[in-house]
C-alpha cells in the first residue's frame, strides 16, 4: 500500500513539472507577443528593466506553476502538503541549477523570482485542486 502510494506522488510529482513546462510555453508566447506589440515590435533585454515587464513574466510563471499543480492534484491529492514540498522543491532546484550553470537569460534575480513564482503557483494550485476534492466529497451521492 505504501509502494502505491510512493508510485502515485512520483508519477504526480512529474505529472506536475510536465504540465508546468507545457503550460508555461505557450503562456510565455503570449506574454512576450504581447509585450512586443505593446514595444513597437521589439524585444530586448532593456525590457527587463520595466517593472511592469518582470511582473509579467513572474504572473505567467506562477499561472503556468498553478496549472502544473493543480494536474499533479489530479493524480494523487493525498499528502497534498507533501507534493507541495516536492515539486516546489523541484521548481526550485531547477531554477538553481539553470543559475549555477550559466544558463540563465535573465538576472538572478528574476531567475529567483520565477522560483519564487513557481512556489506560490504550485501552492494555489495544490490548493485549488484540494478545494475541489473536499467540496465534491461533502455533495451527497445521488440516486
Amino acid at each position: 500500500m505504501a509502494i502505491r502510494t510512493y508510485v502515485r506522488c512520483v508519477i504526480s510529482l512529474l505529472t506536475g513539472l510536465w504540465v508546468t513546462i507545457g503550460a508555461a510555453v505557450p503562456i510565455g508566447y503570449l506574454v512576450l507577443r504581447l509585450l512586443q506589440s505593446a514595444n513597437g515590435g521589439e524585444l530586448g533585454p532593456d525590457l527587463l528593466a520595466r517593472p511592469g515587464v518582470a511582473l509579467s513574466l513572474l504572473a505567467a510563471y506562477a499561472l503556468a506553476a498553478a496549472i502544473g499543480g493543480w494536474a499533479a492534484g489530479w493524480v494523487t491529492i493525498e499528502r497534498r502538503r507533501r507534493l507541495t514540498v516536492f515539486l516546489s522543491a523541484s521548481h526550485v532546484g531547477t531554477w538553481l541549477v539553470v543559475l549555477a550553470a550559466g544558463a540563465s537569460p535573465f538576472e538572478p534575480g528574476l531567475t529567483l523570482g520565477l522560483a519564487s513564482a513557481a512556489v506560490l503557483g504550485t501552492i494555489a494550485g495544490v490548493f485549488a485542486r484540494a478545494w475541489q476534492v473536499s467540496r465534491g466529497s461533502r455533495m451527497p451521492v445521488a440516486g
